[in-house]
C-alpha cells in the first residue's frame, strides 16, 4: 500500500484535485444560496487564523496561541467601539495592533527568555481567556456579554459589476470588509512566502534553522516578524467574530476556532491557497450545523448538529496524522532499500557512487 502511494503520488494528487473540483461544482450549484453565503462568511476566521498559523510554522515556530490572540482581538474590537463610538474599522485596526503586540511579546518570551513553547502558548490562551472576563466585569460592569448600541457591526459592501451578476452577485457580494481582506491576505501571504527573498528566508528558517544561520540569515528577526504578523492576522480574525458577525463580545466567543485554524493549516500542507480552500470546507461544516438546526422537520439530534465542526476537526487531525505517519514509513523504506543496495555493492567490492 505504501509503495503504491509512493509510486503513484502524482496520479493520486491529480485525482484528488479532480474530485475536489467536482465536489466544489456540486456544492456550488446544488446547495441553497443562503447556505453558501453562510459558508463564505463563517470561513473568514478560519482563513485568517490558518494564515496566522502557517506563517509562524513556516518560520519554524508552532504557534499554539492562535486561540488566545483571536479572543483578544474580539475583545479589543468591541471594547474600542464601546469606549470611543468610532467607525468599526478603528476597532479592527485596534484588534490587529493588540494582536501584533501579543505576537511580539510571545516572540520575545520564546526567543529571548527561552520559555517552553507549549507552556507559553497555553499560558497565553489561559491568560487572555481570564483577562477578558476580568476586564469585562471591572471596566465595563458586564458579566458574560458586552453589548451596547455604540458597538456597531461592520457594514456590508456591494462589489461593483459583480453585485449585478445573476448568480455570483448574491454569492460573492454583500459581505463586510474583513471577508474581502481575508481573500486578499491569502494572495499576499502566498506572494510573501514564494515570490520574495524574505519569504525564502522564512521558509529556510522553518526547514533548517542551523543551515539558515550558516547562510547569514537573521533567524531571530525572521521569527519575530512572522510571529508579529501572525498575531495581527489572529487579531483581525477575532475582530470579525465580535463586530463582523455580531455587534457584541461574548465570553470565550472564539469557542475553539483558533485550534481549528491550526488544524486547517496542517491539513492544507501549510499552503495559503490550500488553507483558503480547507477553510471554506470548515466554514461549510459550521454553516451546515446552523442550517440543519433551523430545520426542525428533519428531527436530527441537536447535540450532533452542534458538534459537527468538532467532528470534522477530529477527522482532519486523523488524516493529518495518517499522512505524517505514511510519509515517515515511506522515508524509512526508501532509506532501508538504499542502504541495502549500498551494502550489496560493498559485498561485491563495488564502490558507491561519488567515491574514488
Amino acid at each position: 500500500m505504501i509503495e503504491f502511494f509512493a509510486t503513484h503520488s502524482r496520479e493520486i494528487r491529480i485525482g484528488l484535485i479532480i474530485v475536489g473540483v467536482l465536489i466544489a461544482v456540486v456544492l456550488l450549484f446544488g446547495l441553497p444560496i443562503i447556505l453558501l453565503q453562510s459558508m463564505i462568511r463563517l470561513s473568514t476566521p478560519y482563513i485568517l487564523g490558518s494564515l496566522a498559523a502557517l506563517l509562524a510554522s513556516r518560520a519554524g515556530v508552532l504557534n499554539l496561541a492562535i486561540e488566545g490572540k483571536m479572543l483578544l482581538g474580539a475583545f479589543i474590537a468591541a471594547a474600542v467601539q464601546y469606549k470611543s463610538g468610532l467607525d468599526p474599522l478603528f476597532g479592527v485596526l485596534a484588534a490587529m495592533l493588540f494582536g501584533g503586540l501579543m505576537g511580539l511579546v510571545f516572540a520575545i518570551l520564546y526567543l529571548r527568555i527561552r520559555v517552553n513553547l507549549i507552556v507559553l502558548a497555553l499560558a497565553v490562551n489561559l491568560f487572555v481567556a481570564n483577562a477578558t472576563v476580568f476586564f469585562l466585569r471591572v471596566s465595563f460592569g458586564q458579566f458574560g456579554t458586552l453589548a451596547d448600541p455604540s458597538i456597531q457591526q461592520l457594514p456590508p459592501l456591494q462589489l461593483p459589476i459583480i453585485s449585478s451578476l445573476p448568480f455570483f452577485g448574491p454569492l460573492l457580494s454583500g459581505y463586510n470588509a474583513i471577508v474581502y481582506i481575508s481573500w486578499i491576505m491569502v494572495f499576499l501571504v502566498w506572494v510573501l512566502l514564494f515570490r520574495t527573498q524574505f519569504g525564502r528566508h522564512i521558509r529556510a528558517v522553518g526547514e533548517n534553522r542551523e543551515a539558515a544561520e550558516t547562510a547569514g540569515i537573521n533567524v531571530t528577526r525572521v521569527q519575530v516578524f512572522a510571529l508579529t504578523i501572525s498575531g495581527m492576522l489572529a487579531g483581525m480574525a477575532g475582530a470579525f467574530l465580535s463586530i463582523g458577525v455580531l455587534s457584541q463580545f461574548l465570553e470565550n466567543m472564539t469557542n475553539g476556532r483558533g485550534w481549528i485554524a491550526i488544524t486547517v493549516s496542517l491539513f492544507a500542507f501549510e499552503q495559503p491557497v490550500g488553507a483558503f480552500i480547507t477553510s471554506l470546507f470548515f466554514g461549510l461544516s459550521e454553516a451546515l450545523s446552523f442550517y440543519l438546526q433551523s430545520r426542525p422537520e428533519l428531527n436530527l439530534p441537536p447535540d450532533l448538529l452542534l458538534s459537527m465542526p468538532q467532528i470534522v476537526t477530529i477527522v482532519a487531525l486523523v488524516l493529518v496524522a495518517l499522512r505524517i505517519r505514511g510519509a515517515e514509513l515511506v522515508k524509512r523504506r526508501n532509506f532501508a532499500a538504499q542502504f541495502g543496495q549500498e551494502l550489496a555493492n560493498l559485498r561485491r567490492g563495488v564502490l558507491t557512487s561519488g567515491q574514488d
